[in-house]
Order: structure tokens, then C-alpha cells, then sequence
């Protein structure tokens, strides 16, 4: 496939993660692995709206620079090209997974339908090492987090989704946000239920109420 092909497969993954509503403008970045290279949107590009000057190419080795103007996030998308057999990366923000990242204790989220079972196992979750910032991510614990999963929800932030093709990251990026939507939904309605019917307190028999009242 020549690199126009990979280019008008990067501005068609951009416009449907925009019309699926897990971008913003001006947020997330896709790439995908060109052998020693890998082209990736500019920060700040609007995935909606991408064209050809929006992509740029990044060298794989981490010896060499990442050009300016590329993705803050090329050094993760480097970071992972180079430790696990990905060809293409998804980074979007999809609001329900990063609720449920939030309000969760745990260290990762089981999907409850068969085609999640199946298509992402589990979702592991990380923290942010910039709260409160726009600049990239550590690539450490997402690099680590792909290695043996095909996504990963970082807290306060977002999510990635890896693939053998950009259709392929685009797909697990789209079952993983259905995937917690679905998991919120059943949490929200449990816990609405167990606020409407509340447990009925268990009557301690050793007590002397109720021996008296025998």
C-alpha cells in the first residue's frame, strides 16, 4: 500500500471518530506504522476535518528526533511501535470510558457482553502522568498496558486502542467506548435500585431485645 492509501485511511479513521463523538476539534491523534516510519496527525489538528498537510511523519528509532508540530503524544505512539507488533494506533477521548475509569477502584474493566469479552478481554486502566496538563503522556505504563491488551483507558484523559490496521484500532476503539457505556448503564441502574431498596438490617438474636421478645 503506498503512503497515499495510508493517508486517506488516517482522514477517514479522523472524520468517524469525530462523528462518533470521541473527539472534540482539537483533541486525540491516530497513526499508523509505515516500516521504520509511522505518520501521525499534527497537534492540535481537527480529526474531523484532517487533509494531507495534517499528517506528518515520525521515525520509529527513539534516537531520532520527533519533527515540531507533530502529535505531543508521538513519543507514546514511538514507545509502543517499538515494544509490541501494532501497525496502527487510536487515541481518542470517549466520555464514557473515562467516567468509568474515574468512579472505578480497580485496575481495569470487564467487559460484560460477548462481543467485549471477545474483542478486548479487558480494558486496563492508568493513571495520567499529566493531570491537569495538554502536553503528552509518560509512555511507561500505556506501552506497558498494550504490550499484553489491545487498549487502555488513562484516567482524566482518554483512551488507546492498537491494531493491526487503522480499521482494526478504529474498531477496538469503538467497542471499547460501547463496551463502557454499557458497564456505566448497568452500574448506574444497580446502583439506583439498591438506593430505592435499601437492605433490610439482619436482627442480631444474640442481643437482649430480642431474647426478651421471645
Amino acid at each position: 500500500m503506498i503512503k497515499a492509501d495510508y493517508r486517506e485511511q488516517l482522514i477517514a479513521v479522523g472524520k468517524e471518530l469525530y462523528l462518533r463523538g470521541l473527539q472534540t476539534t482539537r483533541s486525540g491523534n491516530i497513526s499508523v506504522r509505515i516500516g521504520e516510519r509511522f505518520l501521525i496527525t499534527k497537534t492540535g489538528s481537527n480529526l474531523g476535518r484532517l487533509s494531507e498537510s495534517d499528517l506528518i511523519a515520525v521515525e520509529t528509532p527513539q534516537c531520532t528526533t520527533i519533527p515540531a508540530g507533530a502529535s505531543c503524544e508521538s513519543p507514546v505512539h514511538r514507545s509502543i511501535y517499538n515494544a509490541t507488533d501494532a501497525r496502527a494506533i487510536v487515541h481518542a477521548h470517549p466520555i464514557h470510558a473515562i467516567a468509568l475509569a474515574q468512579i472505578s477502584n480497580g485496575d481495569n474493566i470487564r467487559p460484560i457482553h460477548n462481543e467485549g469479552l471477545v474483542g478486548l478481554k479487558r480494558i486496563p486502566i492508568v493513571g495520567t502522568t499529566v493531570p491537569g496538563g495538554d502536553s503528552g503522556e509518560e509512555p511507561g505504563a500505556i506501552t506497558m498496558a498494550l504490550s499484553e491488551w489491545c487498549s487502555v483507558v488513562v484516567r482524566n484523559h482518554g483512551a488507546f486502542t492498537v491494531g493491526t490496521s487503522l480499521d482494526q484500532a478504529l474498531y477496538k476503539m469503538l467497542l471499547l467506548e460501547d463496551t463502557c457505556h454499557m458497564v456505566f448503564l448497568v452500574q448506574s441502574v444497580k446502583s439506583a435500585q439498591q438506593s430505592k431498596h435499601p437492605a433490610t438490617p439482619t436482627r442480631d438474636r444474640s442481643s437482649s431485645k430480642w431474647r426478651r421478645a421471645r
